[in-house]
């Protein structure tokens, strides 16, 4: 209750009529930056219907023909959106009971409310005539001329997380009178160069299409969303995907409350209400795969995979060029190899920050993460023969390895990686390139596996590999089942082609030295190759 104030600095504020509408106007689009409209501005328009009476959330009806047009309007906005299925944009926090001044004059009754108050930010290139300089809508900039203001720090910080891919977490940053970083440099230009809605999918936020004011969840908050409610549920991260496609498949996003079914109901809560989904986020374990920084940058290269493939097609395809152009989804450049090939890279390298420099060194499980996360990377480039040409076949740029490298005690992924090197041997690779794999995969083979534990760490400096004769440390709580075959349990473990046909009881292979059989004609390797990808797709 020491909180409870009621202080107001009318003096400072705005005109208190000034309300920004509590629903999207379709009239006005979001993606409007021309318009000179404040987001705050009250549309004056007539609405459909009896213009006189409203209906409110407690049941009331309420005649509104004396108000004036602003006022009206401000009433009807209020009570319209008490009826909708969206988050409640405001509610009461608490109340008490207070004396007016210390001479005793007399009491007053106190009532702290919280609201959500939406606001845009727009961000312009620096060739821009009106918004070369980032710009938001809230009261404080656009009334008080407070610059920057907090949502544009906050929003910045959010943007450099996902853009500065390569910066020190230790090292810091200058941040300057416009809200972002220095080092970010042309805020409009990283964002172009991630793609809007790639960079989406990282934010956390859904995409407005031109045109329409409906946001649907994109499919990584629905990813999102079910991940955290297995986290809630204390479903272990290996059987993550089996989990909850249920209520995703019967998801409706007018039926947020789902009886019977508390899962399903906050399932659907996480997807209606950012802020919510925000805060429990905020709440999670850094290793719960909701939050797990590996991982999302595991999912930011499938979706860069994806978007090349829409991109490919487009380019084939008249209809599909239609509907891609339709989307605006060329205004920001080519979604291409040389486009996609320089993302996937820059996830790497996230990942190998994360491993080789963080503040702490990483957890076990954290270790685990990674190792998965970069090999299920190889893997998806693996099988992508133009992704394939631009990161592995033309030259040894050490994609992936140098970070394994690092992760040599995760001897988990073997049959993974073997079974990768098998196709890599078939395509062809630089030599150097396949002696390192082969070798990182015998030191791997040198670890016992271990069960992992979700609150030791590992005692490895992240900038260095465990040396042969060291064992990993030992793991107080096991998170997962302990197996060679990565996410199977021992009873499910299934032989391999590996371990079948090409490893000796050295464990080496017998027929690996085809590594450089890349000169045979191409149509001769063509059954392997997709045989070989539909393995390791299964896997």
């Amino acid at each position: 209750m020491s909180r409870l104030s009621l202080e107001s600095n009318f003096a400072n504020s705005p005109d208190q009529s000034q309300m920004q509408p509590l629903r999207p106007s379709p009239t006005k689009p979001v993606g409007d930056h021309l318009s000179e409209a404040s987001d705050w501005d009250v549309d004056e328009g007539e609405d459909e219907g009896d213009a006189n009476v409203v209906s409110s959330p407690a049941g009331f009806k309420y005649n509104i023909s004396r108000l004036s047009p602003r006022t009206r309007q401000i009433a009807k906005s209020l009570f319209a959106q008490g009826f909708s299925n969206e988050p409640p944009q405001i509610s009461l926090d608490f109340c008490g009971l207070r004396e007016e001044d210390p001479e005793g004059n007399g009491y007053f009754y106190a009532f702290q409310m919280h609201e959500v108050v939406p606001c845009s930010v727009r961000i312009g290139s620096k060739d821009s005539g009106r918004l070369s300089i980032p710009r938001c809508e809230c009261p404080d900039a656009r009334y008080r001329h407070v610059m920057p203001c907090k949502h544009l720090i906050w929003l910045f910080d959010k943007i450099s997380k996902q853009a500065l891919f390569d910066h020190d977490p230790e090292s810091e940053l200058t941040l300057t009178e416009q809200g972002y970083p220095e080092e970010l440099e042309d805020a409009f230009d990283q964002i172009s160069q991630i793609r809007l809605d790639v960079l989406a999918d990282d934010l956390r936020c859904d995409i407005s299409e031109p045109d329409s004011d409906v946001f649907p969840a994109s499919s990584a908050r629905v990813r999102e969303a079910r991940e955290m409610v297995a986290a809630v549920a204390g479903i272990y991260p290996s059987d993550l995907d089996d989990y909850g496609h249920s209520f995703v498949d019967s998801y409706d996003r007018d039926t947020l409350i789902r009886r019977g079914d508390l899962e399903a109901t906050l399932f659907s809560l996480l997807l209606s209400s950012h802020s919510l989904a925000q805060w429990i986020r905020s709440q999670l374990r850094p290793s719960d795969p909701a939050v797990d920084p590996s991982r999302v940058a595991q999912q930011r290269v499938y979706r860069v995979i994806q978007e090349l493939k829409l991109y490919s097609e487009a380019e084939r395809d008249p209809k599909k060029a239609e509907e891609y152009l339709r989307r605006g989804k060329r205004a920001e450049g080519p979604r291409d190899l040389t486009w996609a090939a320089t993302q996937i890279q820059r996830c790497v390298r996230k990942i190998e920050k994360l491993v080789s420099r963080g503040l702490t060194p990483l957890s076990e499980s954290e270790r685990w993460s990674a190792a998965k996360s970069l090999v299920s990377i190889l893997k998806a480039v693996v099988i992508h023969p133009g992704l394939y040409g631009q990161l592995i076949g033309d030259r040894d740029t050490g994609f992936v390895f140098s970070t394994l490298d690092m992760l040599v005690d995760q001897s988990d992924f073997i049959d993974e990686l073997e079974d990768i090197m098998e196709t890599i041997g078939f395509l062809g690779a630089p030599p150097s390139y396949v002696t390192n794999m082969r070798r990182l995969i015998e030191r791997m083979r040198s670890h016992k596996p271990e069960n992992i534990g979700t609150t030791v760490g590992s005692g490895v400096p992240r900038s260095e590999t465990p040396p042969l004769s060291e064992s990993p440390a030992p793991a107080v709580q096991s998170f997962r089942p302990s197996s060679s075959n990565s996410g199977q349990c021992p009873s499910e473990r299934r032989e391999t082609r590996r371990t079948r046909a090409r490893r000796t009881g050295q464990g080496q292979w017998t027929g690996l030295e085809a590594f450089h059989l890349s000169k045979q004609p191409r149509r001769q390797l063509q059954g392997f190759v997709e045989e070989s990808a539909r393995g390791l797709i299964s896997n």
